[in-house]
């Protein structure tokens, strides 16, 4: 189990937690004193008021975003409420339902200028949710035990903070969460390269090429991003020297960038060893080089770029079938995972050409290609 998925668990145990607060000592004591005796009225009173609630809290966080972006100095170009967007287009704004990274919503942004202040975008929500809590307490300090506003106000605000919980918690989750851009934003390097990934974002969004990637000298985790992006161009080109210059300047700085980073780009060198060098050089780089961590994750990393390079490491160096149908059954769950369709064509390409490659070698001829989009 990864790193942050222990602590997605335990995140997710702690809003339960709150939950069931929430149900035991203000759902319940508000269902006695409002007289609702009957299961429809009971059951009624909760659910619609636990909706109401995720309704409003999911608005406030994303209304938070978009008052602290505006304030940050960026443009907003996207609000998704729950799959329903209002998003900007060369002919203007449109509504429709679309796709969203997060837990119950997304707003994308764009940066004016080298100046804009990214903290106030991500603290948005928190200051949002704290004025719910001033709002609740005011509300339920004005009103009587027995009208359904007194308890409801609280029902909310517990669920906003759930929503907070998660979204401040300054880890890597199965999203990235605010409170984890939080902490890395503590450089002027990140916020630049910050910056330029929401630019990126905003162009796949778009439907418009990405081109011109920023290039940063600092290694952090977050400009180590951008250089994956950027070596994943430079693979698509074949352009192999290039590529291992950059992976070879990374690898010296795997102290400052998380580890699954430094393993993403690690695959990469195995991937273009595999292509451009005899299978000694794979295995060796492999076994020498690559530590235990990094094979690890390697072999089991959930991304459609990391699972072609352990394919053909798998079928050309191990020769190993059932490690290749391994890898060909979870492709189409990397595909459906991925935070954006940035280069998805373009990988599902590159690993259609390594599955071709693995299967015309004799004894693979039953391993299946899955439907890849």
């Amino acid at each position: 189990m990864k790193k942050e998925d222990l602590i997605s668990i335990l995140v997710y145990v702690l809003m339960l937690i709150i939950a069931l607060f929430i149900g035991l000592r203000i759902i319940t004591p508000a269902l006695d004193a409002l007289d609702l005796v009957t299961d429809l009225e009971r059951y009624g009173f909760a659910i619609l008021t636990i909706l109401v609630g995720i309704i409003i809290n999911v608005v406030l966080f994303e209304l938070g975003h978009v008052f602290g972006a505006l304030l940050g100095g960026y443009s907003v170009i996207s609000v998704n409420i729950l799959g329903l967007a209002y998003y900007k287009t060369k002919n203007g704004w449109k509504f429709g339902f679309r796709r969203y990274e997060g837990l119950t919503g997304e707003t994308k942004i764009i940066a004016k200028s080298d100046k804009t202040k990214p903290r106030l975008y991500l603290f948005g929500p928190t200051v949002m949710v704290l004025l719910e809590f001033v709002v609740a307490i005011v509300i339920f300090l004005a009103t009587r035990k027995n009208q359904a506003i007194h308890h409801q106000v609280l029902i909310v605000a517990g669920i906003g903070a759930m929503l907070l919980v998660y979204n401040i918690m300054p880890f890597k989750l199965d999203n990235f969460t605010d409170g984890y851009y939080i902490l890395l934003l503590g450089k002027k390097v990140n916020v630049e390269a910050y910056n330029e990934l929401i630019r990126i974002e905003s162009l796949v969004y778009n439907n418009e090429p990405v081109t011109d990637i920023k290039e940063f000298k600092e290694v952090t985790t977050m400009t180590a991003r951008l250089s994956l992006y950027r070596l994943y161009q430079m693979i698509d080109k074949k352009a192999w020297n290039e590529a291992l210059t950059l992976i070879e300047s990374l690898e010296k700085h795997t102290n400052k960038v998380e580890h699954e980073f430094i393993a993403r780009i690690k695959a990469q060198k195995l991937y273009i060893y595999l292509l451009t060098k005899a299978s000694e050089a794979a295995s060796g780089y492999w076994f020498n080089e690559l530590g235990a961590a990094d094979r690890k994750f390697i072999s089991n990393d959930l991304t459609i770029e990391t699972m072609r390079a352990y394919l053909l490491y798998s079928g050309l160096v191990t020769k190993s079938q059932s490690e290749c149908a391994f890898v060909l059954n979870r492709a189409p769950k990397a595909l459906r995972a991925r935070l954006n369709d940035f280069r998805k064509e373009e990988e599902i390409a590159l690993f259609t050409e390594a599955y071709n490659t693995i299967v015309a070698l004799p004894g693979n001829e039953n391993l299946k290609l899955p439907v890849l989009k």
